[in-house]
């Protein structure tokens, strides 16, 4: 892998960590008032957060010792496609982003919401990067990409 590139996906991963601490310290200190209040809604926003828990797990059990936070493939790692890997190309951001979506269910604020809207931007950026050391690292990824679905169930 080229030194740029291993560099870009350094500043992803160093990104990813940040920004997700940066969303949960938004989460626990954030004190503004909520944009709506309804027990419903905070009920299916904590189902999105063990849903969103539950697809990770199963997603780091797929993944075992390939898994890493940068998005370049890991050396000598081998494509997993199996799994849950055989439906959802990337189940651990499809994880994060139910996640995200539960807490900001679970707190509605404003502020709550832009961090939220900031880290779903961010990781449907950090897919695209993904896709591409992934193609050009395994050439059979081309196939694999058009039988399993992409971030979001139902689109690939």
């Amino acid at each position: 892998m080229e030194p740029d590139t291993r560099a870009t996906s350094r500043n992803y991963a160093a990104a990813q960590s940040i920004l997700l601490c940066l969303f949960a310290a938004a989460f626990f200190l954030d004190s503004s008032p909520r944009l709506f209040a309804s027990r419903a809604v905070a009920v299916v926003g904590a189902v999105l957060c063990v849903a969103g828990l539950v697809l990770m797990f199963v997603a780091f059990i797929s993944l075992r010792r390939v898994i890493q936070v940068a998005p370049e493939p890991r050396a000598g790692g081998h494509l997993v496609t199996s799994g849950i890997y055989k439906y959802l190309r990337h189940p651990i951001y499809t994880a994060i982003l139910i996640l995200v979506a539960g807490l900001f269910l679970r707190k509605p604020t404003a502020f709550m919401g832009t961090v939220s809207a900031i880290t779903i931007i961010f990781f449907l950026f950090k897919v695209r990067v993904e896709e591409k050391l992934l193609l050009a690292r395994y050439p059979e990824y081309a196939e694999y990409k058009r039988g399993a679905w992409g971030i979001i169930p139902g689109i690939t």
